[in-house]
């Protein structure tokens, strides 16, 4: 009796390939890529023939960007450096106004986010000139992931600011706080969850059921990074939804006067945050416990005065645009990568979604935009928030206050409208609601 024929397309690559799936208890395709390169290597030595390699390879899960080859090496390392600039600029702000006392360490967070950028696509240059190198590929992904999940982490910051702007009781409030770092909370699992759910298969050899298993915790993660990107929208949306109320306008904020510009090259003058505070000596307990909101001109609350008010037009349309803008390209990336994880295609098969340029559209080009939206437009100066009062200061009771009167608390029944104008608050400010606001402020303090 004859053999049966051999399939022609059951080559040598096809018939070893089986033959290592068999040595390690038939796991699933796509999976333990990792050790079949070092059984690879162990079968042939440190070179691996091409063909066995794109074989293996076109059996692998698809990623966002495909797998890198030559063609990969100029881009990655384009944006790598082009990340190290911004990387540079982003220290450069923060220093310049560390340097004069206006702390806004949110400026450390985007560096941080740029370091990580430069990482990712440094190891993909890498990974593209030896597609063997599983370990570099798969932590130069998750750097890459990580980068873009960390940015809407940033933005949430950013408007969650502007929420406190319009609506300073709601913002300072026990419950907001408590939410926001729940959230916070849940993005930390979320980034847990899609590490592991992208390495795990890479690493190791996995049955059918158990990769399927891996396949669906992904596109859970994938559609979890889609809404987590839309959070600071809906943030901005809820604090121009509902109109400021009546607690709202009768608190006082303290904004930072001191801030005359929000120019591209403007700089705050040296220790006037410090010089700001310590005024605060000598102003009465409302002010004293003001609720912290960034610079504005136009504003429907109470407003600690300042010493000087001779600054610009401080709006925050641009201030909206920069996070609109930045939301919708993060909130494309998102989804283009939920689209490749849900076909869930072999890298042989990938789709156009899943081709290298879009991937370098989305967290380079799209980044890069982002980027500049945030240095040219000043973030550091629209979403500034005067840090803590002095500890002398705050721990000031009203028996120890100075006998003389300032201009500032005999105007204390008024507040500044948005035309400049005094006006008389239509109910006085209580101090139970003082206590009821402040105290939540104290007690939950939020450090970016």
């Amino acid at each position: 009796m004859s053999a049966p024929p051999i399939p022609e397309d059951y080559t040598a690559v096809v018939g070893l390939s089986r033959l290592l799936a068999a040595m390690n208890n038939l796991p699933a395709d796509g999976t333990g890529i990792n050790q079949l390169v070092e059984q690879s290597h162990n079968l042939m030595g440190t070179w691996v023939p091409p063909v066995l390699k794109d074989y293996i390879l076109g059996l692998q899960i698809n990623y966002f960007g495909d797998y890198p080859n030559s063609t990969d090496l100029a881009p990655s390392i384009i944006f790598t450096v082009v990340f190290f600039i911004f990387f540079c600029a982003h220290l450069f702000v923060f220093f310049m106004n560390y340097s004069r006392g206006h702390y806004f360490y949110v400026s450390l967070c985007a560096a941080f986010y740029c370091a990580i950028r430069i990482v990712g696509f440094a190891l993909r240059a890498v990974w593209s000139q030896d597609i063997t190198k599983a370990q570099v590929g798969i932590s130069g992904e998750v750097f890459l992931i990580l980068g873009s999940i960390i940015i809407v982490s940033f933005n949430l910051i950013l408007a969650q600011r502007i929420f406190t702007w319009r609506h300073p009781v709601g913002g300072s409030r026990k419950l907001f706080w408590n939410t926001m770092f729940t959230l916070y909370g849940v993005v930390a699992g979320i980034i847990a969850m899609t590490i592991v759910a992208g390495a795990v298969p890479t690493l190791y050899f996995l049955s059918n059921h158990v990769y399927t298993n891996y396949k669906i915790c992904t596109e859970a993660s994938a559609i979890l990074i889609i809404l987590y990107s839309l959070t600071s929208l809906s943030l901005i949306g809820l604090a121009f939804f509902f109109k400021p109320t009546s607690k709202d306008i009768n608190l006082y904020t303290y904004q930072p006067w001191w801030i005359e510009s929000f120019g591209t090259f403007y700089y705050v003058k040296s220790g006037e945050p410090q010089r700001a505070a310590a005024t605060f000596m000598k102003r009465n307990s409302n002010h004293r416990h003001a609720i912290r909101v960034i610079a504005a001109t136009h504003h429907h609350s109470n407003m600690v005065e300042g010493l000087s008010n001779q600054r610009g037009d401080l709006k925050h349309n641009h201030s909206m645009a920069i996070l609109l803008i930045s939301t919708v390209l993060i909130f494309i990336g998102a989804l283009l990568r939920a689209v490749v994880v849900f076909q869930g295609n072999m890298q042989k098969n990938t789709s156009n979604v899943g081709k290298p340029v879009v991937m370098y559209i989305c967290w380079g080009l799209f980044e890069v935009i982002i980027n500049v939206l945030y240095l040219v437009g000043r973030i550091d100066l629209r979403f500034y928030r005067p840090g803590r009062l002095p500890k002398e200061v705050r721990e000031i009771v009203t028996a120890q206050q100075s006998a003389v009167q300032s201009e500032n608390e005999e105007d204390d029944d008024e507040y500044i409208d948005s035309s400049g104008e005094r006006t008389p608050v239509e109910a006085p400010y209580s101090r139970s609601m003082e206590k009821e606001v402040h105290d939540d402020d104290d007690e939950s303090e939020f450090r970016f």
